[in-house]
């Protein structure tokens, strides 16, 4: 057994813990938290640290297959000019520093805390790391296309690389997603909803205007991409309504339903997806958000509609490092006022919530194996965070 105590213990589920300790097994299961003068037979076995001690963190949207784009996309471009930047940079990028960059990625994402992720796939590249490593991923297998007649196509290509993850996984870890709301055609999403696939869905959701225009009337940015990619394509002329509005038939409404970025979503958007469906999840990459468009989402407001929102660090391509906690510090810059232990909610319990691993993971509860997670190098006296503030896990997780 071990006795960690900080200056506070967050359970999540809980009020914030001082003069506590929290007792946990050598596996990691957590046993409870006491306060210290309960455990008075114990206290010279009690290891206390300078800080705040957690749950691990959940990050529900990574692209962890494009690590080897660490510092080689423009900041602040805009989507159009981030994604021509990335397509421009693949050609000439090796396998080995592919794989080497994933590793690595992976591995800073395991030493700040991060101990179970959903992470995007368009190719095979993750593949081997993931049929061996101990870490928790569920791999969604991104589809896109918006000329019907390659739906079937790239339908079956993507149940290959499926089928390739979840030879060595469990089917309940892998699913089929599609990419964006514009980015496929009909028949594309209607071979994704007749699908065998786990109960989660996620989908890049109004990460910029552009989005909202398109299916208002078929014009903008993305109505010219599309037809340079397709020139034969027939023309779409918009749905008049907004984006999950025209795509929300193909998906039914008990699905668990991930909604990733949401940075120009307004009221409407909120209203129309908690009415249409039973388990929505609005996840946030803040740090992502200002690197490509340099905006946020109007975090409060989805707040004040009760939204149950997660957290992701997207990819290296548009971060500066795979962190949760370094998304929660940049939430708290920019909306000071929210309280800290509803932004840790965000990054553990609520994200477990979604992969459906709340039973094992996202706080610490008599039983779960959570993982434990040390928040240093902030201000004691207040538990304030600070620039400087790091993470890193203590205790591993185990699911």
């Amino acid at each position: 057994m071990q006795y960690l105590s900080a200056n506070c213990i967050f359970p999540v589920t809980g009020p914030p813990a001082y003069n506590s300790v929290l007792s946990v097994t050598d596996n990691g299961i957590i046993e409870g938290i006491f306060r210290i003068d309960e455990l008075k037979g114990q206290i010279n076995e009690i290891v206390h640290y300078e800080g705040i001690l957690c749950p691990g963190f959940i990050n529900t949207h990574c692209h962890l297959e494009l690590s080897w784009a660490k510092g080689l996309i423009n900041e602040g471009c805009g989507l159009d000019a981030f994604v021509l930047q990335l397509e421009k940079n693949k050609k000439f990028v090796s396998e080995k520093k592919t794989q080497d960059a994933i590793e690595q990625a992976a591995s800073e994402m395991l030493r700040s805390g991060i101990v179970a992720t959903a992470d995007i796939a368009n190719g095979n590249q993750t593949l081997d790391f993931k049929n061996t490593t101990k870490q928790y991923f569920h791999t969604f297998v991104e589809v896109f296309g918006s000329n019907p007649s390659f739906a079937t196509a790239i339908f079956e290509k993507a149940l290959l690389l499926k089928s390739q993850f979840a030879e060595h996984d469990s089917l309940n870890k892998v699913s089929i997603a599609p990419h964006a709301t514009y980015s496929l055609s009909k028949e594309l999403f209607e071979l994704i909803a007749e699908a065998k696939n786990p109960n989660l869905l996620s989908i890049h959701h109004q990460e910029n205007l552009d989005e909202n225009l398109f299916f208002y009337n078929g014009s903008g940015p993305i109505a010219d991409r599309r037809k340079a990619f397709n020139p034969d394509i027939q023309q779409f002329f918009g749905t008049g309504k907004r984006p999950m509005e025209s795509i929300a038939a193909y998906f039914q409404p008990d699905r668990k339903l991930l909604l990733v970025h949401n940075t120009v979503s307004e009221q409407q958007d909120i209203d129309f997806v908690q009415q249409r469906f039973d388990q929505a999840f609005w996840c946030f990459c803040p740090n992502a958000n200002l690197f490509i468009e340099k905006r946020l989402p109007d975090i409060d407001l989805f707040r004040a509609n009760n939204c149950t929102i997660t957290l992701g660090t997207d990819s290296l391509a548009s971060n500066y490092q795979l962190s949760v906690f370094e998304e929660i510090k940049t939430l708290k810059q920019h909306f000071p006022h929210i309280p800290l232990d509803e932004l840790l909610t965000w990054g553990t319990i609520n994200g477990a919530s979604f992969l459906g691993l709340e039973k094992q993971l996202g706080s610490f509860e008599k039983g779960k194996s959570p993982g434990i997670v040390l928040i240093e190098n902030l201000d004691t006296s207040t538990l304030s965070l600070r620039p400087e503030s790091t993470s890193r896990l203590l205790i591993p997780a185990f699911t």
